[in-house]
């Protein structure tokens, strides 16, 4: 019995010293990557960093954090934010984000609110920390922007991993259910259509192809998307239904090219849908209707519409309809 508690307590004291050791160097690491990061091209501001968790775990609290990225304007700040680690298998971090949240976005500041957000990430273990999948999950969330707009859905589910078959790709899943529009939209829609406020759901199945890994190097080597690939979008709106997918790459200024296969059930609604987010305007909406019944004529079922919708030279088009500029993707 003696040896065996002489046994236990040298291991007790190993275990400990392991611990101290591991959280003393991660909230040196982390105070060091506040400190390193001036704002070329990214600024981090803290107000505190403290380690607990002993003794199974590394629990990191940074209070106040605040990131900036002063190329483009955009940041994120929150009151804390809280990072787990089990100690024996510190690549992979669960992360817990508060209540309330702020993004910075050119020209405007959007308070994100949810009952409850949780994430977890795994990096793949060796010195370049590369990431290899996330997952987030939140209920209750709400985004409220100072430029007038404001959006809510009941859940939303983020998921991305590394692609199997390409080494700087990751497949990138979203999935919201109950999505509240902006006011101002629904508003300009509820004079045009019966489709109820709220969308069902909302969920996209993507691959993303970059320019560089996503790993600790990210804020030198700066990843770019190369291309998009919409393995499957589905929105389903009241009696609308639509899904989609096909590929974008890059255009020299940024816009993409290619094409998205549409499908739409009950595609008259997806008329008064397009006047309200001004793509369409109440002038050609009439055109635009005869154009589709013609193209749903040519299936067996007139209430479903089979179309493409085409980026080229910067500009959009769905069937042979021109949209207007093509946004800049890239």
């Amino acid at each position: 019995m003696r040896a065996i508690l002489v046994i236990v307590l040298i291991v007790s004291g190993l275990w400990g010293g392991y611990w101290f050791i591991g959280s003393r160097a991660m909230e040196q690491a982390a105070g060091g990557w506040f400190a390193a990061q001036q704002g070329d091209p990214l600024r981090a501001e803290q107000q505190g960093i403290t380690v607990t968790g002993f003794p199974n775990r590394f629990d990191l609290t940074v209070t106040e954090p605040r990131l900036t990225d002063t190329q483009t304007g955009i940041g994120w700040a929150a009151p804390f934010a809280q990072v787990f680690m089990m100690t024996w298998k510190p690549w992979h971090v669960i992360a817990t984000l508060p209540q309330e949240q702020t993004l910075t976005l050119p020209g405007q500041d959007i308070a994100l609110t949810s009952t409850l957000i949780q994430g977890s990430l795994v990096v793949v273990p060796g010195t370049s920390l590369e990431l290899d999948r996330t997952a987030i999950a939140g209920d209750g969330v709400n985004l409220r922007s100072s430029a007038g707009w404001e959006v809510a859905a009941a859940t939303a589910r983020f998921g991305s991993r590394r692609a199997p078959d390409r080494a700087t790709a990751h497949e990138v899943a979203l999935d919201m259910t109950t999505l509240t529009t902006p006011a101002a939209f629904r508003m300009a829609l509820a004079q045009r259509s019966d489709l109820p406020e709220q969308i069902d759901q909302l969920r996209l199945d993507t691959v993303l192809g970059l320019s560089a890994p996503l790993d600790r190097h990210s804020a030198t080597t700066r990843p770019r998307l190369t291309d998009i690939t919409l393995r499957e979008g589905l929105l389903r709106w009241g009696d609308l239904v639509l899904s989609a997918q096909g590929t974008l790459t890059p255009a020299t200024d940024g816009t993409p090219e290619g094409r998205i296969d549409i499908r739409v059930e009950n595609w008259r609604e997806l008329v008064p849908v397009l006047i309200a987010t001004g793509l369409v305007t109440d002038q050609t909406s009439q055109t635009l209707t005869r154009a589709l019944e013609l193209y749903a004529g040519q299936g067996s079922d007139p209430t479903v519409l089979t179309i493409p919708l085409s980026f080229q030279q910067g500009w959009m088009n769905l069937g042979p309809l021109p949209l207007g500029p093509a946004p800049r993707l890239f």
